[in-house]
C-alpha cells in the first residue's frame, strides 16, 4: 500500500505503540488522525501535523479512512472497529502494518509465558549469522520501529501477544513458534477457546515450506498434534523424544539434524520451564545454521531478564528472586517447579478472574515454608489455597510488608520468590514498576544487614 497522501487512522496513543505509528506513517506522506480512549496522553505535545480526539472514538476514525491502525491496547470488537470493518476499511494491528513494509525474514514467537525469553535469547543466537537480527515486538520494541530497512536476508525476531494478533490479515512469518497456552487475559478474550484462537492465527497464513514450532509438553499446544496445518509442525519437549528438539540424557538435542545443541549444565538461569525456554531458541538457532560453539557460549552469557526469575539479592542467606513478570498462574507454577528446596511466596495483584487451582495445588504440593499475599486478589488465592489444605497463609496491606514478612518467615538457605501469578495494575503501572520497587526493598534489607541491624 502507498502511503503518501492517504488517510490513516491510529486508534491508542499509548506509551510506545502508537508514537512510533504515527512516526512511520507521517514519514511516508500520510494524513494521520489519532483517537484516545482517554483524556489526554504526555505525547499530545511532541505530535505535530497530527490530529487527535480524546476521550472517545468518533465515527471520525473511519469516516473517509484509508487505513485504521490499532495500538495492542484497544480491544478488536469495540464498537468503532466493528462499523469500520462494515465500511470496509482495513483494520490493522501495528504487527501488520510493519510485516507489510518489511523485506525481512520474521519468527515470531507467541504463548502465555516465555515469550520475552525465547526472543532475546534467539535473538542473541542469531548474532552470530551473517546477517542482521532485530529483536522486537511486545518485547518493548515496536516492530515498526525497527524493520522497515532491513533486507530480504536480514532475521526480525518478533514477540507477540494475542492483542497483537487479533487484528492480522497477511501476517506470515516463516517460523511461528506457540510456547504454550494456559488461561490468560480473560478479561478481554472472554473464553480459552477464543484466546487460544487467537493465539493459533499465527500460522493462519504459512505456507508449506515454513515452520510452525510447538510445545509437546503443553496441553493446549499438543492439541495441534492431529490438526492439519499447511506449515510443517516441529515439537519440543523436556518429556518425550519428539521430532523436532528434546532432551538426550544432560544434552539439549535436535533431532531434525541428529546433534546436540548444548549440556544442561551452560544453562545459567534458574528453572526447568528455562530449560524449556533454551531448548526451543537453540533448536530454531541450529536449524539456521548457528554452530553449537556459539549456542553454548551465548546459553551460558544469558543471565535472563529483567523481572523474569531474575537473582535480586541475598541477604542473611536467603536468596530473593524476583518474578515480577509472572502475571498468570501459569507462570507462577512453573516458577515455583523450578526452584528446588524451601521456599517463602509472595504471590498477589490485579483479580482478572483466572482459575487459581492449578496455582492452588502446587503451592499445596511444594516445599513452601508461608505464602504471603498481597494484592487486590489475595483473598481469592487464599480461599483457592485453604481449599486444597495449604493453611500458613498471610495477608499483608503492600509489597513492602511482604518483603519484611517474607524475611522474617524465611530460613538460611531459602528461596523467597516474588512471581504474583497475576498482573500489576491493580497498584502498578507495569509489571516493571512491580519488579523494581521489589528490587528496592531488596536492596534496603541488604543494606540493613550491612549495618549490622539484624532481623529480629
Amino acid at each position: 500500500m502507498e502511503l503518501a497522501g492517504r488517510k490513516v487512522s491510529v486508534v491508542g496513543l499509548g506509551e510506545r505503540t502508537g508514537p512510533a505509528v504515527i512516526e512511520f506513517l507521517q514519514q511516508r506522506g500520510a494524513k494521520v488522525f489519532v483517537s484516545e480512549a482517554s483524556t489526554s496522553s504526555p505525547f499530545q505535545g511532541h505530535l505535530s501535523g497530527v490530529e487527535i480526539e480524546f476521550g472517545g472514538h468518533s465515527d471520525k476514525v473511519f469516516k473517509g479512512k484509508d487505513l485504521i491502525v490499532v495500538s495492542p491496547g484497544v480491544p478488536a470488537d469495540i464498537p468503532v472497529l466493528n462499523e469500520a470493518k462494515k465500511a470496509g476499511v482495513p483494520v490493522w494491528s501495528e504487527v501488520e502494518l510493519a510485516f507489510r513494509f518489511s523485506q525481512a525474514r520474521f519468527i515470531a514467537i507467541t504463548g502465555t509465558n516465555g515469550k520475552s525469553t525465547v526472543a532475546r535469547l534467539l535473538g542473541n543466537y542469531l548474532t552470530n549469522l551473517e546477517q542482521r537480527v532485530v529483536v522486537a515486538g511486545n518485547i518493548g520494541v515496536p516492530l515498526i520501529s525497527k524493520v522497515t530497512n532491513l533486507g530480504k536476508e536480514d532475521w526480525v525476531v518478533a514477540e507477540v501477544s494475542s492483542f497483537q494478533l487479533e487484528l492480522i490479515d497477511q501476517f506470515a512469518p516463516e517460523i511461528a513458534v506457540i510456547l504454550n497456552v494456559a488461561p490468560d487475559h480473560l478479561n478481554r478474550h472472554k473464553t480459552m477457546e477464543e484466546y487460544f484462537a487467537i493465539k493459533r492465527k499465527i500460522y493462519q497464513n504459512q505456507c508449506e515450506q515454513d515452520l510452525l514450532v510447538l510445545n509437546y509438553d503443553n496441553k493446549g499446544t499438543r492439541s495441534l498434534e492431529n490438526e492439519p496445518v499447511l506449515p510443517q509442525k516441529i515439537w519440543f519437549s523436556l518429556q518425550e523424544q519428539v521430532n523436532g528438539f528434546h532432551l538426550k540424557g544432560e544434552q539439549l538435542f535436535s533431532s531434525l539434524e541428529g546433534k546436540n545443541l548444548l549440556q544442561i549444565n551452560d544453562i545459567s538461569i534458574p528453572g526447568r520451564h528455562n530449560v524449556s525456554n533454551v531448548l526451543v531458541a537453540a533448536g530454531i538457532a541450529g536449524l539456521l545454521g548457528v554452530k553449537e560453539k556459539d549456542i553454548t557460549r551465548e546459553t551460558q552469557k544469558f543471565r535472563g531478564l529483567p523481572h523474569t526469575m531474575e537473582m535480586a539479592g541475598e541477604v542473611a542467606g536467603i536468596r530473593f528472586i524476583n518474578d515480577s513478570k509472572g502475571t498468570n498462574p501459569e507462570a507462577t507454577v512453573s516458577a515455583l517447579n523450578g526452584l528446588c528446596g524451601s521456599k517463602v511466596l509472595i504471590a498477589g495483584g490485579q483479580d482478572r478472574g483466572l482459575d487459581l487451582t492449578e496455582m492452588a495445588k502446587t503451592i499445596a504440593g511444594e516445599n513452601i515454608r508461608a505464602l504471603i499475599l498481597t494484592g487486590e486478589n489475595s483473598k481469592k488465592i487464599k480461599k483457592a489455597v485453604l481449599g486444597v489444605g495449604f493453611g500458613n497463609i498471610f495477608l499483608v496491606a503492600d509489597l513492602e510488608k511482604a518483603v519484611e514478612l517474607a524475611f522474617e518467615k524465611a530460613e538460611p538457605g531459602d528461596w523467597v520468590l516474588f512471581s504474583p501469578g497475576a498482573a500489576s495494575w491493580d497498584k502498578y503501572r507495569d509489571y516493571s514498576e512491580r519488579g523494581d520497587l521489589f528490587r528496592t526493598l531488596i536492596s534496603r534489607l541488604e543494606g540493613r544487614e550491612k549495618h549490622g541491624k539484624k532481623r529480629n
